[in-house]
């Protein structure tokens, strides 16, 4: 059965307002909400290259080795495929993790999968924007 065009919008609205609320969670330490929202596959690829599974995410925001002071996302783009959504988007990250200070931005993508009736976020992976230096010729 295909889904309708006014499901469609409110699966776009509810997932951009769910990676905004992974925002938060994540600079409030809110480990009980990713708790809810990780599905227990999930996987994270930081844009420093570490990968780290479920149990690892959660017990980096919980422990505070990885700690965000802000991290905005913008730039928000859904795709609805059924139960399944991939979400991509910009953020602008300051905090600090185990390698140092956490002061750039990224382009990332999530997927989100649904079930019983809730988006759960299965992958995640981001990549840092380069800054352009002088003579790079940078637009």
């Amino acid at each position: 059965m295909a889904q309708s065009l006014g499901d469609r919008a409110k699966d776009e609205r509810e997932l951009v307002q769910l990676v905004k609320d992974l925002s938060e969670a994540v600079v409030r330490g809110d480990v009980g909400f990713l708790d809810r929202v990780l599905h227990e596959d999930y996987a994270h690829h930081r844009p420093n290259g570490i990968v780290e599974n479920r149990a690892q995410y959660l017990d980096n925001r919980k422990t505070r080795r990885v700690h965000f002071e802000s991290l905005v996302a913008d730039e928000i783009k859904v795709r609805v495929y059924g139960d399944t959504a991939v979400v991509t988007g910009r953020s602008t990250a300051k905090g600090k993790d185990p390698q140092g200070a956490i002061d750039d931005q990224r382009l990332w993508t999530r997927v989100f999968v649904r079930q019983d009736g809730r988006w759960q976020v299965v992958h995640f992976q981001a990549t840092p924007i380069q800054r352009a230096t002088p003579g790079q010729g940078g637009t």
